[in-house]
């Protein structure tokens, strides 16, 4: 039995990077035949990538290794025409806080379909998790593209009217760990990125309750992430990555200490509504680099929300009904219940402590 409570706390840690902000940035404009492209990166992601100390990359070390980094990241696959390749120009270098800036541009023959493969998100040394949030500009018009591990290619130059809703409420179902593509690769089956969004919303409804206790916890959870879609919308309030990710995983271990007590049943909603803001801030921050117009950034954050809620009631319809059906065996059900909960409390735990000092 400590084996085998040992393997499932291994499995947790290891996608102990479940919910990071895990994010580079491409914004393209576009004149004439030219296409001006400015990179950012995370740094700790471009670090990894060139083997160096991201404490060494100051700018002068930066400068002399730009070519380096625009090869193993952006410029490692060309963007490709019926006419033949795109070919870059000279580049720039800037590192602002914890982000490294490539400023290039790149001049492709004709005027038709460009493709541009990005080989290094499915590079082993770059997180599961990490995504590319793209940003054409095209006749003042604002396409938005994600580009991750599953689709690590995308298409340059088609309709400036497509906003990408439809692939940004995608990336929210997947972001909270519903999409059958979180639960299987080409590797096979695997524990699902957003691992740490489906032990909260477990941890919420552990302790049962009845039906309608049950949607007013997931209602809850709803509305806090609409408060949080206005609050970012707005440009009220925003949250560094280094105080959400802490706290989301914090929350994780909040509610499941309270599943293990019942110290606060009575109060479930207004817990998951809280928690609710925590986890929304999230997303709203990652776009922030993209510099969106005010209702391009208000789309893209409708459309995230509204996809982490679909796949919200996606895992409620598979989790509520497992956790009514364990409560009705009245002597296991303790066992069951704070056995799962503690394993919920010490997984949270364990991300907090390694997100604060990661």
């Amino acid at each position: 039995m400590t084996r085998l409570v040992l393997l499932v706390l291994l499995a947790l840690t290891r996608v102990a990077a479940a919910h990071p902000m895990d994010f580079g940035y491409v914004t393209i404009e576009r004149s004439g035949d030219a296409l001006g492209l400015a990179v950012d990166l995370d740094i700790d992601a471009a670090a990894v990538l060139l083997g160096a100390d991201a404490a060494t990359l100051d700018p002068a070390a930066l400068a002399a290794r730009v070519d380096e980094l625009a090869s193993a990241s952006y410029a490692r696959s060309p963007i490709t025409t019926d006419a033949g390749p795109c070919t870059w120009g000279t580049r720039a270098v800037t590192r602002t806080d914890r982000q490294v800036r490539i400023t290039d541009t790149a001049r492709c023959p004709g005027d038709g379909e460009r493709r541009w493969a990005f080989p290094m998100i499915r590079d082993g040394k770059v997180s599961q998790t990490f995504e590319l949030m793209v940003k054409e500009t095209v006749g003042g018009h604002e396409q938005l593209t994600l580009v991750d591990r599953y689709k690590p290619e995308l298409v340059l130059g088609v309709s400036g009217h497509d906003t990408g809703f439809g692939a940004l409420l995608w990336s929210g179902v997947e972001h909270i760990g519903a999409a059958p593509s979180e639960w299987h690769d080409e590797a096979g089956a695997k524990l699902p990125d957003g691992l740490d969004h489906i032990l909260f919303l477990l941890a919420l409804i552990l302790a049962g309750g009845t039906l309608l206790q049950l949607v007013g916890i997931a209602t809850g959870f709803t509305v806090g992430h609409s408060i949080t879609l206005a609050l970012t919308a707005l440009d009220v309030v925003h949250l560094p990555p280094s105080v959400i990710e802490p706290l989301i995983a914090a929350s994780i271990a909040f509610v499941a200490l309270e599943a293990m007590t019942g110290l606060w049943k009575q109060h479930r909603w207004k817990i998951a509504t809280f928690f609710g803001l925590v986890h929304g801030f999230g997303f709203g921050y990652a776009l922030d680099g993209l510099d969106l117009s005010t209702a391009g950034y208000v789309k893209a954050l409708f459309a995230f929300n509204l996809g982490v809620e679909v796949g919200q009631i996606m895992l409620m319809l598979v989790l509520v009904p497992l956790v009514l059906l364990a409560h009705r065996n009245k002597r296991v059900t303790p066992y069951v219940i704070k056995g799962l909960a503690g394993l919920i409390f010490i997984a949270g735990m364990y991300w907090t402590i390694e997100r604060i000092i990661g």
